[in-house]
């Protein structure tokens, strides 16, 4: 019994705001690939990402299938259509490009188990980064930031999942992109992710309002491509995740709860003129607390000026 109310709380706690583990899992996993150390010439440019993500299992800190009680029935899917506006300036600082981002998330989440059934949808929780570097070499592409994630989404401490996570987080960013011969490239964006507390949470096991702070989390997306002919890639993406300190609760540490994740999938990308197109797929593995499942990026690049 003891186990099950263990895990229930657990579950609750990553489910809360939409996260899919412990941490605060503000950035969706994966959503760069080909070439994301490799910022565009400057211009204004508008993207728009457009996510899937499906589950069928929660896995434990032991990385098993957890099945007690409600969490045999457990799913979860989750769609995101992200407007993100681009802003690469001609003026350098440091030898780089300076630039300057904005992401709009809608989305819409349902979540079952056999204790609740969730379906909600709205405008999520907004990015900002006012100071983006980018440099470029022969075979060496850089771009570093700090992306900004406001707690804009709507949230309502009194329901199990919300759109927004009602705390702030800050992510240190680094993206490299090497050119390699054969028309290869190798791409890499990481990620540290700082979260401050939510203030306004309900604990599910006293009922009673608290604090909850996610833990720290390091992640980072990659990709391998090759471009058999100008304007297509092909190659494989995916992403590692690990939640590196515990979430605490009410200033309690909760422990056995560090999220972890593994993906791997192919892609496609296509250029022209103005317009690229990306579609990938990414399937998960070696998944501890947290759903494990796969995804679908439709991506859409376009330069308007």
């Amino acid at each position: 019994m003891k186990k099950l109310v263990l895990v229930l709380v657990v579950v609750l706690l990553g489910l809360s705001g939409v996260a899919k583990g412990g941490g605060g899992d503000h950035y969706p996993n994966g959503a760069e690939g080909f070439l994301a150390g490799m910022a565009p010439p400057p211009g204004f440019y508008v993207l728009n990402y457009n996510y899937l993500y499906t589950s069928r299992a929660f896995k434990d800190n032991s990385g098993d299938t957890i099945d007690l009680g409600p969490l045999d029935d457990f799913s979860l899917r989750v769609y995101a259509n992200v407007t993100r506006l681009l802003y690469v300036t001609p003026f350098k600082l440091l030898g780089a490009n300076y630039a300057l981002h904005i992401f709009l998330p809608w989305m819409e989440v349902n979540a079952n188990c056999k204790g609740f059934h969730v379906h909600k949808r709205g405008l999520g929780d907004i990015i900002v980064d006012p100071f983006i570097l980018t440099w470029h070499g022969k075979y060496v592409h850089v771009v570093t930031g700090l992306d900004i994630y406001l707690p804009t989404g709507e949230y309502d401490k009194f329901q199990p999942i919300n759109i927004g996570r009602n705390f702030y987080t800050f992510e240190p960013v680094l993206g490299v992109t090497f050119l390699l011969p054969q028309k290869l490239a190798l791409s890499f964006k990481f990620m540290y992710d700082f979260n401050t507390a939510n203030n306004d949470y309900i604990n599910p096991m006293t009922g009673k309002e608290t604090s909850l702070k996610p833990g720290q989390e390091f992640h980072f997306d990659y990709a391998i491509s090759w471009s058999p002919i100008p304007n297509l890639r092909l190659g494989l993406t995916g992403y590692f995740y690990q939640q590196t300190t515990d979430d605490e609760l009410d200033g309690k540490e909760i422990e056995h709860n560090r999220g972890r994740a593994m993906a791997l999938g192919p892609g496609i990308k296509w250029d022209y003129k103005r317009l690229s197109l990306v579609l990938r797929t990414q399937y998960e593995f070696g998944v501890k607390n947290r759903p494990q499942g796969k995804n679908l990026w439709f991506k859409v690049v376009y330069k308007l000026l």
